[in-house]
């Protein structure tokens, strides 16, 4: 397309869209609960079939809120250069999504149910969300470069805040370097994000890992442990999780043999001396 040209498969009443070489695509079933404003430059907005779109009103959370200006809740803003949003099928979303700047991409998992507040305000930030992760209430901040990336089948719960930076510097008055610099935050497969946790910048969390209500993250968690306290550490290791009671218990790892009427793991053989 020429410049000062768009291209928007979607009914204008739904979309707002102005600006220079833009792209929405929106499937016929798309349901838009809530403002959707596309501007500047070489913009992208895709939205699968069977997505459910609308904003979000806080309730007891205002963190970093985006103030859309006229008192209007944000919605879904994209402006700047070249950022891209994809909501992928089935997903549905209550949020105030928020990109400015350039460079920036989100790309949301098929089946999502997210609710809460995601600012991407400078350039070059990532927020990526696996597929069947569901957000109760959460804020998801990345005003600097670099990248969220939660995996799939998370579960995160109400008052989570979850940044890469700290949002303002900090600098050493002797030599002016900047102390607090940015750092990505990667969350693994099937972690569950207990009330009122802070996953801060540096964070990498382990697949199957719980994080305790009101905990704070800032390193490494590993894999299928439960973290609690501020800062966070690890209270108990080799556990797993379920969303719900009906899933019942995981099978113990390790190989059964039968004794007759009971059953004997192996880690509890008597061995034999050499």
């Amino acid at each position: 397309m020429s410049q000062g040209q768009h291209k928007v498969d979607a009914p204008t009443s739904i979309v707002d869209a102005q600006g220079e070489d833009l792209q929405v695509q929106i499937a016929p079933d798309v349901r838009i609960e809530g403002p959707v404003r596309v501007r500047g430059k070489r913009n992208r907005l895709i939205l699968d079939a069977g997505v459910r779109l609308g904003s979000y009103i806080p309730a007891g959370l205002s963190v970093s809120e985006y103030d859309a200006g006229g008192g209007a809740h944000a919605g879904l803003v994209l402006e700047g250069e070249d950022n891209t949003v994809e909501i992928s099928a089935g997903a549905r979303l209550g949020v105030n999504l928020v990109i400015q700047g350039s460079g920036n991409r989100v790309v949301i998992g098929r089946d999502c149910q997210l609710r809460g507040l995601m600012n991407l305000l400078g350039s070059q930030s990532h927020l990526t969300i696996g597929a069947g992760t569901t957000m109760v209430q959460g804020s998801l901040q990345l005003h600097e470069p670099g990248e969220i990336r939660i995996g799939a089948d998370c579960m995160i719960s109400s008052q989570v805040y979850v940044s890469l930076s700290d949002i303002h510097p900090i600098y050493d008055r002797a030599n002016g370097k900047r102390i607090n610099p940015a750092a990505s935050v990667i969350i693994g497969d099937h972690v569950w994000l207990g009330l009122r946790s802070l996953v801060l910048k540096g964070a990498n969390i382990g697949d199957g890992a719980v994080v305790a209500a009101g905990a704070m993250v800032t390193g490494q968690v590993p894999s299928h442990v439960i973290v609690a306290g501020v800062p966070g550490k690890v209270m108990r290791e080799n556990i797993e999780w379920r969303r719900d009671f009906s899933q019942g218990a995981p099978e113990p790892p390790g190989e059964i043999m039968s004794t007759g009427r009971k059953h004997v793991w192996p880690l509890f053989r008597r061995r034999r001396l050499p």
